[in-house]
């Protein structure tokens, strides 16, 4: 009996003390107020009503056949979080297609579990042949890496922006391109730099070699290049595009990597990246 009114003292404590005054109410009041001005999770529904009735109609055995016999998907896509972009949307793919990896800014680097983990699964286990990094012009986090960074002290979102960035800032630092360069130079004397137009050839040139980079990063991986190394069957390749937002096509940076001494990979379709894309 002395234990259950010590527990109980202890939750209400607890409940008390863990959250402050008036918490409780304004969630209530706050849920109350949108229940008439909110309603985009009526978008949500009618979306969803949408995709059941066309996979009925035009394909009403791949979601049990999905179920049964598990996905098989041949591509792996890393790509930007931005909700503009996603690749199964832009890429009109059934489910059991793409098996995705989403961060911003489409950054893939060796300290990050989550998405080492993604291609160690979709390479290993469900033997996927083709790893795609996907950036898109007007990413975000990219402009984020060109424009200054907001003045101290930062928010804690704003400092983790910034630091999840960092490696694309070194890289608009140190990139040759011409488009980068004369933005550097022009803007050198500045204090405050904003971010640029999505169609400034600056910030496409650095979306694209900020793909160029990640795409060296899943090559260089440990996990890859020993695929390629001990594999029995290394036709797996490494390739990144660019989505453009504005007309939504995607053009191909003609950057694929392989195996050392595999043959030719299969052609994409999509257009190559020339500098007047």
């Amino acid at each position: 009996m002395l234990l259950l009114v010590n527990l109980g003292l202890i939750f209400l404590a607890s409940s008390v003390l863990g959250r402050p005054s008036g918490f409780e109410p304004t969630i209530k009041r706050d849920a109350e107020a949108n229940v008439d001005v909110d309603d985009s999770w009526k978008a949500l529904y009618d979306g969803h009503q949408r995709y059941l009735a066309e996979m009925e109609l035009n394909h009403p055995t791949l979601m049990k056949d999905l179920a049964t016999n598990g996905q098989h998907p041949n591509f792996v896509v890393i790509a930007c979080s931005d909700s503009r972009v996603a690749p199964e949307m832009v890429l009109n793919t059934l489910p059991g297609t793409i098996f995705s990896e989403r961060a911003v800014a489409n950054r893939f680097e060796a300290s990050d579990l989550h998405a080492h983990t993604t291609l160690y699964y979709a390479v290993e286990h469900l033997h996927s042949h083709h790893i795609i990094v996907m950036g898109h012009y007007g990413c975000g986090g990219v402009g984020a890496a060109i424009g200054s960074p907001p003045a101290e002290p930062m928010s804690m979102a704003d400092r983790g922006i910034q630091e999840w960035v960092l490696p694309i800032r070194d890289l608009y630092a140190s990139s040759e391109r011409e488009e980068i360069v004369a933005f550097r130079e022009k803007h050198a004397s500045e204090e405050f730099i904003e971010v640029p137009e999505p169609s400034d050839p600056a910030f496409r040139a650095l979306v694209e070699e900020n793909v160029k980079r990640n795409v060296l990063n899943v090559a260089e991986s440990d996990f890859i290049h020993e695929y390629w190394t001990n594999s029995t069957n290394p036709s797996l390749w490494v390739h990144g595009l660019v989505y453009d937002m504005e007309y939504g096509g995607i053009v191909d940076l003609n950057i694929t990597m392989g195996a050392p001494g595999a043959s030719a990979p299969p052609p994409t379709h999509f257009p190559k990246w020339s500098p007047s894309a």
